[in-house]
């Protein structure tokens, strides 16, 4: 029994010291905001602010329920908590994770936006839903720096909040790229008004464009006459007032854009809405609006620069495909929204993690024979960070605990029995009253 506390006193340092360079890189003073957020209030069960995070981060990258969470607090020197005790804590930390999140995103904007160099800012959202549901719960509005590989803005808001620019706060040195969901002039306006470079796709309708004379321009007879990528002058009014754009489009090869077609009509089709022939038409063509010079960005340019906004979507595949991001368990909007939070703060420590390695080896991402790969580089750091949160997993402390371990690996009563427990009591009853020879 001594050696088995010797160890895990050792296993319990060794955890300590990895948590520490967690917290280290977290860069927020934990213990402040835990109490101004009210996510402590009172020590009981938990002792510190630091022990409150891991346990949360353990329940965001475990995947177990909160008994399992709850039995990892017990066996890790956390506390001694129920499954609705650690349910409790973790819906209390909703504002104290978003103020985390916050003072790190706001600790490296600070930084990139310090530079002079010109940026590239790819914004977009997804969507996430929880067991069950039939629609969007949550959406994550995100911005990626191209230039340096990280991430400089996130939002996370329910189902009602919808994409648009205003959410990224612009400077006269961006370059933003931008999806057609994001083609609206109110959100137009506050960027071209900050003097920002923009790229964004639209639709045939969604923006109402006016030729330099003020005369309202109509797409679809002017994309009728294009057999090659074009451009034409056209003026947009937002409530930031008037500004001049560039219109471009470009045909796509016929496969391609009879497969958006497709894609258009059973879209319509879930809608229950009859498609146009113009909107089935339009289809066809990549259709942009740019506030960019033509020299240096020629059409041809402006269409590969478009291309680039394909990253914002691997983007989004590493935080759902690696970190999990999608993986949401509860049902419970304030529990759900902690979850998402905690994988947030993890997708930021990865995405420190990166950048890193990207300022101390700047070949690695420069190179186009051999680039670097930002999955397995974001697979690895995941699984770093899970490891200094989860810890060891020691026998000896399972054993040691065993008697008060009951709670977590036992069922609660309930009406319908088990039918393993049912099955072995039955038969060691048939066996203890009538016992027969076997031969």
């Amino acid at each position: 029994m001594k050696c088995s506390i010797n160890e895990q006193a050792r296993a319990k340092q060794l955890v300590e010291q990895n948590w520490e360079a967690v917290t280290e890189k977290i860069e927020v003073d934990l213990e402040l905001t835990a109490r101004e957020t009210k996510a402590i209030q009172r020590v009981r069960g938990i002792q510190s602010a630091g022990d409150l995070l891991r346990l949360i981060l353990c329940y965001a990258v475990s995947g177990w329920g909160l008994r399992m969470t709850g039995a990892w607090a017990l066996l890790n020197g956390i506390g001694y908590l129920s499954d609705v005790a650690v349910m409790k804590r973790i819906r209390n930390s909703c504002e104290w994770l978003r103020k985390i999140v916050s003072l790190m995103m706001q600790q490296r904007c600070t930084a990139l936006r310090s530079t002079a160099e010109v940026r590239l800012r790819l914004v977009d959202a997804t969507c996430i839903s929880h067991p069950g549901s039939n629609g969007i719960d949550w959406r994550l509005h995100l911005g990626f720096d191209l230039s340096n590989l990280c991430i400089d803005q996130l939002e996370l808001t329910d189902r009602h909040g919808g994409e648009n620019l205003v959410r990224f706060a612009p400077q006269g040195n961006e370059i933003i790229l931008a999806d057609s969901g994001y083609a609206f002039a109110s959100g137009i306006g506050p960027l071209m008004a900050a003097g920002a470079g923009l790229v964004v796709r639209i639709n045939w309708r969604n923006v109402a464009v006016h030729t330099p004379q003020g005369k309202r321009f109509h797409i679809i007879p002017w994309l009728k006459t294009l057999t090659a990528p074009a451009e034409t002058p056209v003026e947009l009014k937002t409530p930031d007032g008037w500004f001049s754009f560039r219109l471009l489009a470009a045909p796509i090869p016929p496969e391609k854009a009879e497969a958006a077609r497709r894609r258009v009509r059973k879209r319509y089709q879930r809608k229950q809405t009859s498609v146009s022939e113009e909107t089935l038409f339009a289809a066809g063509f990549v259709i942009l609006l740019t506030n960019l010079p033509a020299d240096p960005w020629p059409p041809d340019r402006i269409l590969w620069l478009y291309r680039i906004r394909w990253q914002i979507e691997t983007l989004f595949k590493r935080l759902k495909g690696l970190i999990l991001l999608d993986h949401l368990r509860a049902k419970d909007p304030k529990l759900a929204q902690a979850f998402l939070l905690a994988k947030l703060l993890l997708a930021l420590l990865v995405d420190q993690m990166t950048h890193q390695v990207f300022l101390r080896q700047t070949d690695w991402f420069l190179s186009i024979d051999k680039p670097v790969n930002l999955s397995r580089l974001t697979c690895w750091f995941h699984e770093w960070f899970r490891q200094l949160i989860m810890g060891p997993a020691s026998f000896h402390s399972f054993v040691f605990y065993l008697c008060v371990l009951r709670r977590y690996f036992c069922d609660t009563p309930r009406n319908r029995l088990q039918q393993l427990a049912l099955a072995r009591a039955l038969f060691q009853h048939i066996c203890l009253s009538s016992p027969f020879p076997l031969s």
